[in-house]
């Protein structure tokens, strides 16, 4: 099974990885770990939020983004 790594804003934040069945898993995974962020950050009151997860391969390819503004409802995207 390959290993995606999720890197937020800068490569190489995600050391381990995560082996999941193909690229669809990953950016399902990336966007729930994004809203888990989001919402992290907003309770927390913390300025200067990263804007986006690059999922990379094992060899440091990077093979999507997903925008964390793309884990908010669609009311708020919109704006």
């Amino acid at each position: 099974m390959p290993r995606y790594y999720f890197h937020i804003d800068e490569l190489d934040t995600d050391p381990d990885g995560t082996e999941l069945p193909d690229l669809d898993a990953a950016r399902r995974e990336a966007l729930l770990g994004a809203r888990e962020l989001l919402a992290e950050w907003i309770v927390l009151a913390i300025d200067g939020m990263p804007t986006r997860i690059l999922i990379a391969d094992e060899a440091g390819n990077v093979l999507d983004t997903v925008h964390l503004r793309d884990a908010l409802p669609r009311a708020l995207r919109e704006k």
